[in-house]
């Protein structure tokens, strides 16, 4: 046990609220727009972060029973795998803008996404989106599927007075950090007050499948998700046309700072967790976040 740790058994989460509250400005009443996410039944007490990295194989193949033993979050191109209805997850996320207002190179991945969810979900399922994408056509495809809900949570700030950054967290007046989707469902588990956050497949390695070509100083990158083989980009793009968004105009140092927001913010998370008094644990077979406690499924 660390020095830190072992302070944190006499500091209760009400120090944490209370060096919270301290940092938020003080200001007039101010008019507050109601935040549209829902509180959610639990069915268990730990919340599993599944995330798409290769390691979630492994993973997978050690604490199936394990994880299908608790709530489930995915996000992204989860439902395009096998795993999908292996897994059943409760909850389905997606916080890029690309999946809404779709590039028209991406229109057939993420169409036959979509109809993959609404074809494979046989099960109870709330999807959560942005509420700037509340009126995205493709959203209309879920409706021919009585089993998904879909709901939305704030990505925008408003003006919250006085009040600190995490207790407007608490009731998502302001937008979470989401540079990655992760970030975001990290966020929602804890806002639904979960004791336990289980992260899965969230390696987070990007930055070791980075490459300059050596002649034209092209930056490109190797695709490393658990669902298809680790191949370099024919066309030498920073991002998968089929998978998202392409940005072959990126700057190294762009890309190498939009990884460093991400991880920043999962320090920021770590915070919030303190705060709520809750747990998060790193699960993940391989993984780069640093920040939270080491702890297998199954122990």
């Amino acid at each position: 046990m660390t020095l830190k740790d072992f302070i944190k058994l006499f500091v209760p989460p009400v120090a944490y609220k209370l060096r919270d509250k301290a940092r938020g400005k003080n200001s007039n009443n101010v008019q507050l727009q109601s935040s549209p996410l829902p509180q959610i039944e639990h069915n268990s007490d730990r919340m599993i972060l599944i995330g798409n990295g290769p390691s979630l194989n492994k993973s997978v193949e050690l604490y199936q029973k394990e994880i299908i033993s608790c709530d489930r979050v995915v996000a992204n191109f989860f439902a395009s795998s096998s795993y999908y209805e292996l897994l059943q997850p409760n909850i389905y996320v997606f916080a890029d803008p690309a999946f809404f207002d779709v590039p028209e190179n991406q229109k057939e991945s993420i169409t036959a996404l979509f109809d993959s969810i609404v074809k494979k979900t046989t099960w109870s399922l709330r999807m959560f989106v942005p509420y700037e994408a509340r009126e995205a056509l493709l959203l209309n495809t879920l409706k021919l599927n009585p089993n998904i809900k879909v709901d939305y949570y704030f990505t925008k700030n408003q003006n919250v007075g006085s009040m600190s950054k995490f207790e407007a967290w608490d009731r998502n007046l302001i937008g979470p950090p989401r540079q990655n989707v992760m970030n975001v469902a990290l966020y929602l588990s804890l806002f639904w007050g979960y004791k336990e956050t289980y992260l899965i497949g969230v390696d987070m390695s990007s930055l070791e499948d980075i490459r300059v070509d050596q002649e034209t100083n092209e930056l490109f990158s190797v695709d490393t998700h658990f669902y298809n083989n680790k191949e370099i980009y024919s066309d030498k793009k920073l991002f998968d046309s089929k998978r998202g968004r392409i940005r072959s105009d990126w700057k190294l140092h762009e890309y190498i700072y939009a990884f460093g927001r991400m991880f920043e913010y999962f320090y920021d998370l770590k915070e919030y967790a303190d705060y709520k008094g809750l747990k998060v644990y790193n699960a993940s077979e391989y993984s780069w976040i640093n920040v939270f406690e080491r702890k297998k499924l199954k122990n």
